[in-house]
């Protein structure tokens, strides 16, 4: 069940496939992010949010909402996802709210956007170049106590053999198992962190801890 990384740097830099992506964000989103949204307010963390990959920024606006004390610096590899994001945001959410292009992997990127109490990531993972490099970079961008959120895919048999080409499967097949997770943190030096299965179990939720 080898890992079949997704060539995904085009489709995310044109604009077409941006105003696709968000159409398709849209119709999903709560079936999509429900988990994820649910384990954020049960963490219940104040302070500085950073949200990677945050494409045309749905998942952004449902957490400002959600968390109305807190303040939001979100990126993406994207100019286009960026540009769809800023364009929806409304007057009370521009004030906690910065979108900015940047990447996880390369942490020249990245160095002056602060350091965070929360950072977190949606369906991002498996289309790092690096994830070892990327979560190394995020982890240094921690506060001292500060949690690092990771929800992706996971590459599970029932799904990796179905032949179909749509964009899901394609993305199981490039996402990671959790022995291999495992296996990154430890070579980082990363102790504090757990993996938690997520139904329908082809998803799974990264919880890595400063401290």
């Amino acid at each position: 069940m080898k890992r079949i990384a997704e060539n995904h740097q085009n489709f995310f830099l044109d604009k077409e496939n941006a105003n696709k992506y968000l159409e398709e964000t849209k119709n999903s989103s709560k079936a999509r992010y429900n988990h994820l949204l649910s384990s954020l307010k049960r963490l219940n963390i104040e302070g500085e949010y950073l949200e990677v990959g945050c494409g045309p920024g749905i998942l952004t606006k449902i957490i400002a909402r959600q968390h109305p004390e807190v303040k939001i610096t979100a990126n993406d590899i994207s100019p286009e996802m960026i540009r769809l994001a800023e364009q929806d945001l409304d007057e009370e959410l521009k004030n906690r709210v910065n979108y900015t292009v940047s990447d996880a992997c390369k942490i020249e990127s990245l160095k002056d956007l602060g350091q965070y109490n929360l950072i977190y990531s949606a369906f991002t993972m498996h289309h790092w170049d690096n994830v070892k490099i990327a979560i190394q970079n995020l982890f240094s961008m921690l506060k001292d106590d500060g949690l690092l959120y990771i929800h992706d895919l996971k590459r599970v048999s029932w799904l990796y053999y179905m032949k179909s080409q749509n964009g899901f499967f394609t993305s199981v097949r490039a996402s990671y198992r959790p022995f291999e997770i495992k296996r990154m943190l430890h070579e980082i030096g990363i102790k504090n962190f757990e993996i938690k299965p997520v139904f329908p179990y082809f998803m799974q939720a990264i919880i890595i801890r400063k401290v």
